[in-house]
């Protein structure tokens, strides 16, 4: 009895890699769209290079893309390196002058003389500007600027008229251009400028002309120059009131700038205007007083500056040796001591 083998029940199995079936692989093929390869071994040729042109221009795009990166990064890091080199032949130049100078022998900055003082007021203005410790410290600090503008750290300057007169005349006074206020002529123009009154103006012009025209000129310029007199004299009466205003505040303005200060003169403390302060003037500082004039600190015990009126930064900056430099216009938050004014 021979029992004969059946196939399993299920599909038929079709191998990917050999194809399908003789009978149906061909017609697949020709079915499907161009890229639909379901077998690579019975692939027709041109669909195989249909599918390498593709990859070729996929690899090319990115590759192109790799490439613009890589040359956005060669830039970045060229200018990098542009940048460091800049800033290292800039340090070199300030090492290599430092150097020179000492080899010069050079130790201190040269100093014009400037009439009856050592140090010129070109120097100073340079010391304020700048807050350069080191040039402080090549002047000989607080005690070697005070020795170069004549003046002693315990008892001040002279005091009296003709020194006063030298210092003026060396480094000038304690005062700046004020801005000129504006002049009645300004007053009257912006009186003028007033819409209404503008009206008034070409309705008494009109007036006029229709009174003479009517009338006659000896008695029809009445109604006509009446309105005009008015008008006229309310632009005068308003600009001389405003005018007269501008002066009260002007006035005002220069009694509240005028503040009293003591200063060591002499070794007597004298209370004068900050108007009449000189370089090299001692002044002694407490909580709650302006800094009357650029300087440098003599001394302080906790002293700390509000600069915010200057610099627009509110921190509270304490000064010492280390800080010295004092700018006009500040506030002493807290602390004392005393100044010296360059």
């Amino acid at each position: 009895m021979s029992i004969r083998k059946s196939s399993s029940p299920g599909p038929p199995n079709n191998d990917l890699e050999a194809g399908e079936s003789r009978s149906g692989g061909h017609r697949d093929e020709e079915s499907g769209g161009p890229f639909d390869i379901t077998s690579t071994k019975n692939a027709s040729i041109e669909r195989l290079r249909r599918w390498r042109q593709a990859a070729l221009v996929l690899n090319a795009s990115r590759r192109f893309r790799y490439t613009l990166d890589l040359k956005r990064e060669e830039e970045r890091t060229q200018i990098i390196r542009t940048v460091k080199a800049n800033i290292q032949a800039i340090r070199a130049a300030y090492r290599f002058k430092k150097v020179l100078s000492q080899e010069n022998g050079t130790s201190t900055p040269p100093l014009p003389t400037n009439g009856d003082f050592a140090i010129g007021q070109e120097q100073l203005g340079l010391l304020s500007r700048d807050h350069d410790v080191s040039t402080l410290e090549q002047y000989g600090r607080v005690s070697g600027l005070s020795d170069l503008l004549k003046t002693s750290l315990e008892n001040g300057i002279q005091g009296d008229e003709a020194d006063l007169l030298k210092r003026r005349n060396a480094f000038g006074s304690n005062t700046y251009p004020r801005k000129k206020g504006r002049s009645f002529w300004m007053f009257l123009w912006e009186a003028w400028q007033d819409l209404t009154l503008i009206i008034l103006m070409i309705a008494a012009v009109a007036s006029l002309a229709l009174g003479i025209k009517t009338e006659g000129i000896k008695e029809g310029w009445y109604d006509g120059g009446s309105i005009a007199f008015a008008v006229v004299l309310v632009i005068v009466v308003t600009a001389f009131s405003d005018y007269k205003q501008s002066l009260q505040f002007q006035n005002l303005n220069e009694e509240k700038r005028n503040i009293r200060m003591e200063v060591i003169r002499g070794g007597r403390r004298v209370e004068i205007s900050i108007f009449d302060i000189v370089v090299g003037d001692v002044l002694p500082l407490n909580i709650g007083d302006q800094v009357p004039a650029d300087g440098v600190v003599i001394s302080g015990h906790s002293l700390a500056v509000d600069e915010s009126s200057m610099t627009g930064e509110s921190k509270i900056v304490h000064k010492n040796s280390g800080h010295p430099f004092l700018m006009s216009g500040c506030k002493i938050a807290d602390g004392s001591g005393t100044m010296l004014v360059k």
